[in-house]
């Protein structure tokens, strides 16, 4: 039952008047019941733990119930919750209440309350926080998602372009703090257009995930490897010196020598690729001027019969 879970706290000056609401949550059903004497603590005690709804008188000393319900709103968008604030006033005018509503205020009662009256606004005010919570909750979801789709490709389960720059970025600034070398690589599937339009998005997508699946199987679990374009991918291998580099020439030849199984047969592909070493040395360079660096070298692969990574 929603009355047995709801976290209600009282904020009010007077003790004798959160006793009197305590004891009458309690006799309607409420469990959950915490008491503060002022407003300054129940932002303290908010921010260690928020509660469904927050029952606070409108006059206070140090800070008053109105002020503290925009405070609450603040301290909602920091923790990203809702909290369900109901106001207990002897003002019933009506631009003092269209004033609280605009605050923030979800609901107000007026004094002295009636404690079946008390209940069901608390109730209320309850069931609309654990709705909006569930909203928030289910909008934190899909955005992380998003944000995980946005940075990895579905076909290749690679990271994409911006999400491969952060980490050459780290493997760089790795290597001219630590010294070694960071060999990075630009390969470019020449032909993937012309076989996409012959046999379709199928197998273009087939090809492209095999590609990345038989570059995954040739580096270590720690090299980077991303898919930055619809026919490129980048390789980046950190050591302390530049033997790594020897690997690219086989994973270029693995690539082009072995034809690759689709719905349309085996097919075989032809891959251009270039490549750079950076060292501790080469601390003025950038991913961007590096990645565009390497792009320049890759007719060079082309013009070696696709045999040989450009330098």
């Amino acid at each position: 039952m929603l009355r047995d879970s709801l976290s209600i706290l009282v904020v009010d000056d007077m003790k004798f008047s959160c006793e009197f609401i305590r004891r009458a949550l309690k006799q309607e059903g409420y469990t959950s019941i915490d008491v503060v004497n002022n407003a300054p603590e129940a932002l303290i005690r908010l921010k260690e733990q928020p509660v469904d709804v927050v029952l606070a008188d409108w006059i206070m000393p140090e800070m008053d119930g109105l002020e503290l319900a925009q405070r609450i709103r603040q301290l909602d968008e920091e923790l990203h919750h809702y909290t369900g604030i109901v106001l207990l006033t002897a003002k019933d005018d009506i631009d003092s209440i269209r004033t609280a509503f605009e605050e923030g205020v979800d609901d107000y009662i007026v004094k002295p309350p009636n404690q079946v009256e008390l209940a069901a606004r608390i109730y209320s005010s309850g069931r609309v926080a654990r709705m909006q919570n569930s909203l928030l909750q289910t909008t934190q979801t899909l955005r992380r998602l998003f944000e995980r789709e946005c940075k990895v490709d579905n076909i290749t389960g690679l990271g994409r372009l911006e999400d491969t720059h952060k980490r050459l970025d780290s493997l760089l600034q790795q290597t001219f703090s630590r010294g070694g070398a960071t060999c990075t690589a630009i390969l470019k599937i020449t032909d993937i257009d012309k076989l996409s339009k012959q046999y379709g998005q199928l197998v273009y997508e087939e090809l492209l995930s095999s590609v990345a699946n038989r570059i995954r199987h040739q580096v270590r679990p720690i090299d980077l490897v991303g898919h930055i374009a619809q026919n490129e991918f980048l390789i980046a291998m950190y050591s302390t010196n530049d033997t790594r580099c020897r690997n690219f020439k086989r994973i270029l030849q693995d690539l082009n020598h072995r034809s690759y199984k689709t719905t349309d047969g085996f097919l075989n592909i032809h891959c251009a690729m270039a490549m750079a070493v950076t060292k501790k040395e080469n601390d003025n360079i950038d991913v961007k001027e590096l990645i565009s660096n390497i792009h320049k070298n890759l007719y060079k692969s082309i013009e070696m019969g696709y045999e040989e990574v450009a330098t």
